[in-house]
């Protein structure tokens, strides 16, 4: 281990952790630390892979020297602005009573495990498919080539006569998690299976921190939030996607995730900060995946419809999903102006076809959710919560807003399998639970929430901004 595999480190946890810090507020408590190392790492890592860019077909060997000092100068600046605000900040209260020792063993399993994923992690080369043959293609290439060299389509890739071009089926995949992979096996010297896949098991830990930090500070009891993060990093298809790292899915899931929370904050306590930090994780959805875009979308809309006035926010919630109707209706038709938009996302027109796959594209996707144990018994316990806390769900404006954007989410990823060519992987099992894993840390979370004591959700909604989070003081 190097020096500068060291800086490669430090530099995301620094920068992300500090613009955190910035907007979220100055951590004191344990389970702030949480949320602002877990949030910070995963929005540190995002604008650590978009600080590449810029630097065009550099030698793999400059990448981290280049960048790691001025990442570092960054984030201290913004460590001191943090600190010398957070002096006029009262201190808030800590929660005394102890955790009960039942709450502990969850813990030592979550410990579990991280040593059985990392085992795997550290032992196993890279072998999912979508790993080697689009998200890690193009570090692995740029680290046996020396250099980041564009990735462009086959045929600009034949015409050129430079050699300084690479063409692949993938080639128009967005390339953060790629620049990611580089940034840290530049750093280590060599291209290393491991020392690429151990990001999945930081990704996990900080999942699961910033979760737990951000239950905290919307009132969730610690015992009730140790619960939610034990139940989001024990399901099977979650710890599958970490100890056979590689996919983006569950980067996106906590991207996504973090955007939600974040955006909970901002309506219970009315700082603009959390709505900045909230469309700070939105805005890294595209870089990730394709279908980043759309969940930027689905979000942003359902941000902006809850913004509106009360009469005009129940028009929009009427008018949308009419409208989306309409325009699947009008694309089955082939209108003109409809076609050219929604060709580029793959959607079928073939109605024939649709009618006769979709009960089995439907069936495939409910047998994976409900009778395979890729999730346990999640989606039990999500319909059993929203049936046992369907009137807090009605209580808490928030709530209702996020379970809206769910929806919302859900209808994409129905008409993803059904209206698309991916219903062909929905019926060989292959994609169903892999693409549904990108909702299920919000699905959680937001089910969780349904879980608060009741006094403390409407305190933290009316509390003034510091106070609204004095609740999470604790660990």
């Amino acid at each position: 281990m190097t020096l500068v595999y060291l800086l490669a480190w430090l530099a995301p946890f620094a920068l992300g952790a500090s613009i955190v810090a910035l907007l979220d507020g100055r951590p004191r408590a344990f389970a702030d630390w949480m949320r602002v190392l877990g949030c910070g790492f995963v929005l540190g890592a995002m604008l650590t892979a978009l600080a590449t860019l810029p630097l065009g077909r550099v030698a793999v060997a400059r990448i981290v020297p280049t960048l790691a000092p001025a990442l570092i100068a960054a984030a201290i600046a913004i460590a001191v602005r943090v600190f010398l605000r957070s002096r006029r900040e009262l201190a808030l209260p800590r929660e005394a009573r102890a955790m009960h020792p039942l709450f502990w063993i969850l813990i030592v399993l979550l410990a579990a495990h991280a040593w059985l994923m990392a085992d795997e992690i550290l032992l196993r080369p890279m072998y999912p498919w979508d790993a080697w043959a689009a998200w890690l293609l193009k570090p692995k290439a740029w680290m046996l080539g020396g250099h980041i060299d564009r990735f462009v389509g086959f045929e600009e890739w034949l015409a050129d006569g430079s050699g300084t071009l690479r063409t692949a089926a993938s080639w128009h995949y967005p390339e953060a998690l790629g620049r990611l992979a580089i940034w840290f096996s530049s750093a280590w010297g060599e291209w290393n299976a491991g020392v690429v896949g151990v990001l999945w098991l930081v990704l996990w830990l900080a999942l699961l921190a910033g979760v737990y930090g951000q239950l905290r500070a919307l009132g969730l009891s610690r015992d009730r939030a140790v619960i939610a993060i034990y139940a989001l990093g024990s399901l099977p298809l979650v710890n599958v996607h970490v100890a056979l790292a590689g996919y983006a899915d569950l980067w996106l899931a906590t991207l996504l995730a973090f955007a939600c929370l974040a955006w909970m904050r901002a309506l219970s306590s009315g700082r603009r900060t959390h709505f900045v930090l909230a469309a700070l994780f939105a805005l890294m959805l595209p870089f990730v995946k394709l279908e980043g875009g759309i969940w930027l979308a689905l979000l942003a809309g359902t941000i902006a419809i809850f913004e509106l006035e009360s009469r005009w926010r129940r028009v929009a919630l009427t008018v949308a999903p009419i409208a989306g109707v309409l325009v699947i209706a009008l694309y089955l038709a082939r209108a003109p102006f409809i076609v050219p938009l929604l060709d580029r996302a793959g959607l079928s027109t073939d109605t024939a076809r649709i009618l006769d796959h979709a009960p089995a594209v439907i069936g495939a996707a409910a047998e994976g959710m409900f009778a395979q144990y890729n999730w346990h018994l999640f989606w039990f316990a999500i319909a059993l919560t929203l049936v046992v806390r369907f009137a807090a769900l009605r209580r808490s404006r928030p709530l209702s807003a996020f379970g809206m954007f769910l929806l919302y989410g859900s209808a994409f990823l129905f008409a993803l399998f059904v209206l698309t060519p991916a219903g062909r992987w929905a019926e060989s099992y292959t994609a169903v639970n892999r693409l549904s894993l990108q909702i299920v840390p919000s699905m959680l979370v937001f089910a969780a929430l349904l879980w608060r004591e009741p006094e403390s959700s409407e305190a933290a909604s009316a509390a003034p901004p510091r106070m609204a989070e004095a609740a999470s003081a604790g660990p």
